[in-house]
């Protein structure tokens, strides 16, 4: 653990976020959950923050399917690379909603209000009844706003170097302890 109790690997990470700068990777990660059918399932997601120091928060819309696939099975795995680093990192964890997220809600621009009240995810748009570009102000927060809290039990990290490559892992129920494995 570090000097303020933050895992160690967070430290890593913010150092590989550093780097990428502005670059999209820097928010960017995939999320892999499990369907009812037990087919796994992967979608690009944006990282909003740190709900704690060990858990991740995701926006989502409750009609979407990963919220389906959650209620089945909590289960998830989010990989993160960044490219200027070569560092990929693979966190194992529990997805759950977080039902006070009024907060979360109110931080965002007029613009991504707007999007929670289009039609429901994967369906055909319907030009006559909303514009994607049509944006409204003064909305009150969707129930179709949900905001999941990625609860992370282990961390992997790959570090591509050259000539031989890194993997370090950390657990929760280690306390986070940092172990050099072969990669």
């Amino acid at each position: 653990m570090l000097e303020n109790n933050l895992p160690s690997w967070r430290q890593d990470l913010r150092s590989s976020r550093e780097k990428e700068a502005k670059l999209p990777s820097n928010r960017w990660i995939q999320l892999a959950t499990v369907s009812e059918k037990n087919q796994p399932r992967l979608r690009t997601v944006v990282f909003r923050g740190w709900h704690k120091d060990s858990s991740m928060i995701i926006f989502t819309d409750r009609r979407s399917e990963k919220i389906e696939h959650l209620k089945s099975n909590p289960n998830a795995e989010i990989l993160w690379f960044f490219s200027k680093t070569k560092s990929q990192f693979r966190f194992k964890g529990k997805l759950s909603e977080l039902n006070d997220n009024k907060n979360y809600w109110d931080k965002l621009s007029e613009k991504s209000k707007s999007s929670w009240f289009w039609g429901s995810p994967g369906e055909k748009i319907n030009p006559k009844v909303s514009s994607a570009d049509e944006i409204l102000s003064n909305l009150p927060k969707s129930d179709n706003f949900v905001v999941l809290n990625f609860e992370i039990d282990s961390v992997d990290l790959l570090k591509l170097e050259r000539p031989i490559h890194k993997r370090y892992l950390w657990e929760k129920i280690k306390k986070w302890e940092k172990t050099e494995v072969n990669p």
